[in-house]
């Protein structure tokens, strides 16, 4: 707040020395950013201590993506947003908003990696895996991909290619997928970007998956 008053004051003021004017006004900016981050930082913390574990039961999982998608309206106004969802999926085991805090965060994720791309898009489709009786929601994007290196990184704590980041998002993204006895995957989009594939067990095979440990 401190530092936000002298941004304020140093724009209305004229100042009688540039340098000495830019140096304070560059520090109240860095100061500025430094707390903003430490904000995000304690807020990420605070949701990752109080995690609840997740009650995962018999769910709609196409309707699981449609609510994840209306928390985004009017926020996704310069991406296009394109679902195929396949229509009569078997229920699966997930805790609906458990798993809309993973697609949510995905979404986000995908949104700031085209923020310089010149086509930006997010596909959301869901599929049937038989073989494995499961069942498939993929996140896609349009934006600067995912090296390998970096694939083999990302779920980490504390690991983030954001400048402002946490890295604690797709920590807890797995941590979820984790309690739900599903799994997550990232994989080159075709022709350009990033998927990122979550897999999740079906109900009639897992008529009962012990709640997860909570989270101390």
């Amino acid at each position: 707040l401190s530092a936000e008053r002298i941004q304020r004051h140093l724009e209305r003021a004229t100042p009688q020395e540039g340098a000495s004017f830019r140096i304070l006004n560059a520090c109240a900016e860095t100061i500025s950013t430094a707390v903003e981050n430490l904000r995000t930082l304690v807020d990420e913390f605070s949701t990752l201590a109080r995690f609840p574990a997740a009650k995962p039961q018999a769910a709609d999982i196409n309707s699981i993506v449609e609510g994840t998608l209306a928390m985004f309206n009017g926020r996704l106004d310069s991406i296009r947003v394109r679902t195929f969802l396949s229509p009569d999926l078997p229920k699966v085991m997930a805790d609906s908003e458990a798993i809309k805090r993973v697609l949510a965060n995905l979404v986000d994720n995908a949104a700031e990696a085209m923020q310089a791309s010149l086509v930006r898009e997010i596909q959301i489709s869901t599929s049937l895996v038989v073989s494995r009786d499961a069942v498939e929601v993929t996140v896609a994007d349009t934006g600067h991909g995912v090296t390998q290196e970096l694939k083999e990184r990302l779920f980490l704590p504390y690991f983030s290619t954001k400048k402002r980041g946490t890295g604690l998002g797709l920590s807890i993204v797995s941590r979820i997928i984790e309690d739900h006895h599903g799994s997550i995957r990232i994989e080159e989009n075709e022709p350009v970007g990033t998927r990122f594939v979550v897999e999740l067990p079906l109900a009639s095979k897992m008529t009962e998956i012990p709640a997860a440990t909570p989270h101390a």
